[in-house]
């Protein structure tokens, strides 16, 4: 099962996900020690609005985007600092390089309490804040966060790396970047990684244990715990291990490992079993949802997989999740399917793009599965609808222009070539 985002999250702290335009800045003129007074032009989704920093407080400025998987995968942790120190530091989620306002504000409503914190929209790489402080600062990947103490950047950490010992040096006003560093995660697991890298198993475990014994929940330390058991080729006790761990607190990092734990040892009905409780509790914890779709599936038990699929896109209206259920194919380790899952997942591609309109890559995999079950009308159906919205749209005409060129294809009963619809994709994210 290909839960990517907490995996990205977890066991890549540095990860970001590359935006396709390169920054025009070489040296870069905005960044640690840059003082800043006026927040740039946004609008506001959700929270009080900030349109100038005041020096009493501490910001933390999080970039991301609906369609970046190790940004979805830090809000999770972003909600709970701010649920636990929101009353010290102002935590705002900015939604950048995207030009859809409708998508990102669906994503934070469904999101709910889940994403509690103030969240501004700034729009493409041509808005205020791109220009501001992406472009200057020589940014070009998410996740991406800005920390502002006494009106000026102070670090520009990834947000895996805002811990609450970290922050609580900014709220008691002893920070420093040598004070932060030596709060390093790597710091801390440096000795047991020696350890694991001259293959001394036995050694690092014990050293490991000792320190999750201070932190149970420490994320790396969960992913080192989960990785050195597969080192030592010990199954059980790393699903025992997860079992317990998720039974007492199911955190992302927990509910990921224990799932893919579950998923790559073929544990179909605990699989099934544990996700179905876990949504009657969380409705919206779209991985729990996934992992039951996928062990009902994996059972051989397509009928109940395609009720639950239909019951979840129904239900859905973000336009990120009925994506990743327009797939569920391709996460489901066999495959498998009947024609009721494919009506279900196109069904779930269809609603996503109408939420998203400018999302050429699932047009193009809409189209190309109408007109692999020779629905030829579907496929140009959903082109035109997908033409006029982007046509209406200023800001879309790159996208109006490809999508013209498809439907022009699709009129004389020719599907362009996997090449093509490529070179599409690039063209668009240039």
């Amino acid at each position: 099962m290909k839960l990517k985002a907490f995996i990205l999250f977890i066991l890549c702290a540095n990860h970001t996900f590359m935006y396709a335009q390169q920054s025009k800045t070489t040296e870069p003129t905005f960044g640690i020690g840059s003082v800043v007074n006026e927040y740039p032009a946004v609008q506001w989704i959700q929270g009080e609005p900030v349109a100038r920093f005041d020096k009493d407080k501490i910001y933390i400025v999080e970039c991301w985007a609906t369609w970046c998987g190790p940004c979805v995968a830090a809000i999770p942790h972003l909600n709970e600092l701010h649920k636990k120190l929101g009353d010290k530091i102002v935590i705002i989620g900015q939604n950048i390089w995207e030009t859809n306002k409708a998508r990102a504000a669906a994503f934070v409503k469904e999101k709910g309490s889940g994403m509690s914190y103030r969240v501004a929209f700034g729009g493409g790489k041509e808005s205020d804040f791109s220009l501001k402080w992406m472009e200057p600062a020589g940014i070009n990947g998410i996740p991406q966060t800005f920390i502002i103490q006494n009106n000026k950047v102070v670090w520009m950490p990834h947000p895996a790396q805002l811990t609450e010992e970290a922050l609580q040096l900014l709220i008691d006003g002893k920070f420093s970047l040598d004070a932060v560093k030596a709060l390093s995660p790597h710091k801390k697991y440096e000795r047991i990684r020696q350890l694991i890298g001259e293959q001394k198993y036995e050694m690092a475990m014990p050293a490991l244990d000792t320190l999750l014994q201070r932190n149970p929940y420490d994320e790396p330390g969960l992913a080192m715990k989960y990785s050195l058991f597969i080192k030592m080729g010990k199954t059980d006790e790393n699903i025992a291990y997860f079992k317990k761990t998720f039974n007492e607190n199911p955190t992302p990092t927990v509910v990921f490992i224990y799932y893919k734990l579950l998923t790559d040892n073929k544990h179909w009905d605990l699989l099934a079993k544990t996700a179905q409780a876990r949504i009657t509790e969380q409705p919206e914890d779209v991985e729990s949802m996934l992992a039951w779709i996928i062990a009902l599936n994996e059972q051989g038990n397509l009928k109940a997989a395609a009720t639950l699929l239909d019951q979840f896109t129904t239900s859905s209206k973000n336009p990120s999740t009925l994506m990743r259920l327009a797939f569920i194919d391709r996460l489901t380790p066999s495959g498998k399917t009947n024609p009721d899952i494919e009506k279900i997942m196109f069904k779930a591609g269809e609603k996503s793009l109408d939420l998203d309109v400018d999302n050429l890559y699932l047009l193009s995999e809409l189209v190309k599965r109408a007109w692999k079950a020779n629905n030829k009308a579907l496929a140009k159906k959903i082109t035109v609808k997908v033409a006029i919205a982007s046509k209406k749209d200023p800001e879309q005409q790159k996208l109006a222009e490809i999508v013209s060129q498809l439907l022009d294809y699709l009129k004389k009963d020719i599907l362009p070539s996997e090449e093509q619809f490529k070179n599409w994709n690039k063209e668009i994210q240039k």
